[in-house]
């Protein structure tokens, strides 16, 4: 996708480029402070997910927003190389097998994340001061007491245990304590346990009380997946910025902005200013709306739509940098610094 044109500071949220990545910073920073009151009440250590905006400024704002940020967790060792001067705990949420990507953890003082005994077996362990093991709570009782036995046995040292999340319909009141009685020897490697994955704002009161630390994915930016799954109230802080480009029909609008700006890997996007708005389709850089007549003539050629991404992560590494706007008005310009950073 072609780079955006540059505006000036002050110039309107309308007269911007389009398509354009925005983040009211209002609504940024309100959300910021609901999710951190939470956190607070939970007692929960926060571990920032930079895979989830891969930008050092919004970094910068959760740092020192949430009052226990602990450390980040990237998706790869360039993502953690990237935001190493901004924390010096790092985790890299996935294993690491080569030699020379070990060499690079370790250059950081990062650590990675295991969850077979087979990926343990295959790497110098010796390199590491510490490693994370993950477990998919989906498949909690298919976890492998051996490499429990292994670790022992190696004197490897779990700086902490993952507990990942993939639906937000599991229940999650004593996720970590079920565990420990299942395997008791875990009490006496470590006892940082952390939570990760699709939890619920109103879930953080009701977590295991024996979770030390979460995980925090794109909060405090919200997309449409955001608010499906949570009753808290919220607001839109990041959205993508469209033209309508062509009204061929009177019940029809297409925007100028596509698959190459809104990924749909994971659901269609909602259209904020247009209720009746219904996504047709999306091809490489167009977006087609049906739109009930009535609402239709309020439009004209060239006027802004925004649209809220159902999932926003998938839709920041299409852009090379973010508009932060307050009062509709541009206000900063947040560069995407890891974008395309994938090894």
């Amino acid at each position: 996708m072609d780079k955006s044109i540059r505006k000036k500071i002050g110039t309107h949220y309308t007269h911007l480029d389009t398509p354009s990545l925005i983040l009211d910073i209002d609504a940024f920073k309100y959300n910021l402070d609901i999710v951190n009151f939470k956190l607070n009440a939970a007692n929960l250590g926060v571990r920032i997910d930079v895979n989830s905006h891969l930008s050092k400024d919004i970094l910068n704002l959760q740092l020192n927003g949430f009052s226990n940020a602990l450390g980040i967790s990237a998706s790869n060792v360039g993502q953690g190389s990237i935001f190493s001067h901004l924390s010096d705990d790092i985790l890299i949420d996935r294993p690491i097998l080569s030699d020379e990507k070990l060499n690079s953890l370790v250059d950081i003082n990062g650590k990675c994340t295991f969850n077979s005994l087979v990926q343990l077996q295959s790497i110098e362990y010796d390199k590491l001061s510490g490693i994370y093991l993950k477990i998919i709570v989906d498949q909690i009782n298919e976890f492998d007491e051996n490499i429990l036995t292994f670790i022992t046995q190696n004197k490897i040292k779990i700086t902490g245990i993952i507990f990942q999340y993939h639906d937000y319909d599991i229940p999650k009141q004593s996720t970590v304590s079920e565990f420990v009685k299942l395997h008791p020897s875990i009490s006496k490697m470590t006892n940082n346990f952390i939570a990760s994955g699709k939890i619920m704002i109103s879930e953080y009161d009701n977590l295991d009380s024996n979770f030390t630390e979460i995980i925090i994915s794109k909060l405090p930016l919200i997309d449409k997946e955001i608010i499906d799954h949570n009753q808290i109230e919220l607001q839109e802080s990041i959205k993508v910025i469209t033209s309508v480009l062509s009204i061929p029909d009177d019940d029809r609008i297409i925007l100028d902005t596509g698959q190459k700006a809104i990924n749909i890997d994971y659901g269609f996007p909602t259209i904020k200013e247009i209720q009746s708005a219904e996504v047709q389709y999306l091809s490489a850089e167009h977006t087609n709306l049906f739109v009930e007549k009535n609402e239709l003539k309020q439009f004209n050629l060239q006027d802004k739509v925004q649209i809220i991404p159902k999932e926003i992560s998938s839709v920041i590494n299409q852009f090379d940098s973010i508009s932060v706007i307050k009062n509709e008005k541009l206000l900063s310009v947040f560069e995407v610094s890891a974008r395309g950073v994938y090894k």
